[in-house]
This record gives structure tokens, sequence and C-alpha cells, in this order.
């Protein structure tokens, strides 16, 4: 079952689960739009519409330096990425991170390339499930192709290097706490993390509802 697709749709997901980014708190956000984009009978025109939406969006966005593109078309929704390709790219050049994106294949002199390839890596993903086209749970939710997504991703969302390889290293096992990633060092301060973006989401969506505009939401860094 695929939900409306059109601006406002989008907008309202974007503010639900990008609002730090949208507040410059972290430099990318990722969440999926419920739908069969793949082998439905509508999946082309379920495309165009979302391609549209995001397109609005971004015209929004642009003045803060925001990106929105799909990474990925799926049996179980579109992988939306909301991003700040300034701050994102800082973040990469960390030795912490382009150490380990080159190591797994990334040119990490491209930003761009680097996307292109976590894109292909997250197509490739989709099991042809076809949950999305029937009322009944997308298995990304739950435990189902969402523990299969590289490993890597953490860094495009700009967790902090340190989770991301204890991730890695630990398999996803052993950590000291579990909120929008998997903590394994510096507890207090990814607790405070956690804590900090509840507010700026539940703040965000409180003034979106509101009446506060996309644009009025974003905060522009440069």
């Amino acid at each position: 079952m695929t939900r409306t697709i059109d601006s406002l749709s989008l907008e309202r997901a974007i503010v639900r689960h990008c609002s730090p980014t949208l507040a410059a708190l972290k430099p990318a956000s990722l969440f999926t739009f419920p739908g069969n984009f793949v082998d439905a009978p509508d999946s082309q025109k379920h495309r165009h519409a979302l391609a549209e939406a995001i397109t609005a969006c971004e015209q929004q966005l642009a003045s803060a330096g925001i990106t929105v593109r799909v990474l990925a078309w799926r049996t179980c929704g579109a992988l939306v990425y909301v991003y700040r390709p300034a701050e994102l790219a800082a973040y990469l050049s960390d030795r912490r991170a382009s150490c380990l994106l080159g190591a797994l294949g990334y040119d990490t002199a491209s930003l761009d390339r680097c996307i292109g390839v976590l894109a292909g890596k997250l197509q490739a993903m989709d099991p042809g499930r076809r949950q999305a086209a029937r009322e009944t749970p997308c298995p990304c939710t739950s435990s189902g192709c969402s523990k299969d997504f590289p490993h890597e991703m953490g860094l495009f969302l700009g967790y902090p290097y340190e989770d991301v390889v204890g991730f890695i290293q630990h398999r996803g096992r052993d950590y000291l706490a579990v909120g929008m990633w998997k903590v394994y060092a510096d507890l207090e301060r990814a607790l405070a993390t956690f804590e900090r973006f509840k507010r700026c989401a539940a703040a965000s969506m409180r003034a979106h509802q509101n009446g506060s505009s996309l644009a009025q939401l974003a905060i522009a860094t440069r």
C-alpha cells in the first residue's frame, strides 16, 4: 500500500525524521518513504510523484544548503537521504572516516561518488519483498533488511566515528546503549545527544503543525 505522495506528505516526513539535520545538529538523515516503487502496477507513477515532491522540498531547503535525494527505490519504500553536502564532506574527510571508506572501495576524493557507491549497495539489498504492496508491516521497521545495511552507513549519517567503528568490530553486539545508533564510546555524551535530537524533533513537528514552512525550519550555516 502506497501513501499519498505529494510535497506536503514528503515535507511532513522530512520534519519527522530529519529535524536534527534541518537544525544543523548533524550532517545527514535517512528515512524510508513507504510504498512499492519497484514492481507495483503504478511504480513509475509513484517514482515520478516522489521525484516532483523532492524537487519542491529542495527548493525550500536550497538557501540552507540542504539536498534531498533517493538513494534506493525498493519494494518496501524509497530510501530518502537528506543531507548537507558541505558539512557531510567535512565529516567524511576526517582520517577516521576516509581510511575506513577507502578500504571499502569508496572514492573519498568525491562526495558524489561516495554517495553513489552507497546508493548502489542499498539498491542491491532489496530482497524483492512485496509487503509494501500489502497491508503488512515493512520488514525494514523490524529485523528485516535494516540489519543488512552497509556497516559504514553510520558515517554517512554523521554518527560518532568511534561508535561506527565499534559497531563494525563488535558486529552490532556488546554495545553500551542503543538509541538513534548503537553506542560503544562516550555513553554520557551519546545519551545527551539522543535527548537533544528528540527535543529537536518534537519542537520541529510542533512548529510545522502550527504553520512553519520547511524553509523556516531549516537553518542556514553559511
